[in-house]
């Protein structure tokens, strides 16, 4: 067994599914499932570990008698993503905006309503390596990032003035376990032919991410949310 030593290295692609209150991704050939963009200036994740019980007896003379810690227990990833101008599709997938139609039933913009927040997603995000060379037969050289089961959050606080661009930033979404990922429903790697193939084998339900380096292309970019490949 070979070890894949590699190097992630920038941020080029971003694809958030669409998931229900159980992590099942939506059924082949739903509407309105995913949406990839490269429309992100940074993803920002924080582990949250619980401290393991410590436990301490001193004796009658005051000498520790017991001295023991019991193991930290890591519970879940804080997510925050900061994106590069407005995709009200996408916002609406990940935080409690919901998509505002237009005349046209266009998606034309978002409002934000009060009330619990329920979108349930899964963030895929792939990187450049650095110093990497595309292998015999890879189509890019690039890092592989899933989180396979998140609980969206809000938007961020938002500053219009006459000197910065306005950016959009998921806050609150967290990672969950008890996802139901498997596999994946998308081609994310390349088999031993050469050929694009979904993952080798399917994520545990208690995972929160997985990281790998894949030869197969990103999926390409689209600012309107993609039916579920059949």
């Amino acid at each position: 067994m070979a070890t894949h030593a590699f190097i992630p290295v920038l941020g080029k692609r971003l694809r958030v599914t669409r998931l229900d209150d159980c992590g099942n991704p939506p059924e082949g050939s739903d509407e309105d499932a995913f949406i990839a963009t490269d429309g992100f200036v940074n993803v920002s994740l924080s582990a949250q570990v619980e401290d393991g019980t410590e436990i301490l007896v001193r004796n009658a003379q005051g000498h520790i008698c017991v001295n023991e810690r019991l193991a930290n227990s890591f519970k879940r990833f804080n997510l925050t993503v900061e994106f590069c101008g407005v995709n009200a599709s996408l916002l609406s997938m990940v935080t409690n905006a919901e998509v505002y139609l237009d005349y046209a039933q266009d998606a034309a913009g978002f409002t934000v309503p009060e009330g619990a927040i329920e979108k349930n997603f899964a963030l895929e995000l792939w990187t450049g390596l650095s110093g990497e060379a595309c292998a015999p037969g890879a189509e890019e050289a690039s890092g592989y990032l899933l989180l396979p089961f998140v609980r969206g959050g809000t938007l961020g606080d938002l500053t219009i003035d006459g000197e910065n661009a306005v950016t959009f930033t998921l806050n609150g979404a967290y990672t969950m376990g008890g996802n139901a990922w498997g596999a994946g429903p998308f081609e994310v790697v390349m088999d031993d032919s050469n050929a694009a193939a979904v993952l080798p084998s399917p994520v545990d339900p208690g995972d929160h991410l997985l990281l790998i380096d894949t030869a197969l292309a990103p999926p390409p970019v689209s600012a309107d949310p993609q039916p579920m490949p059949a």
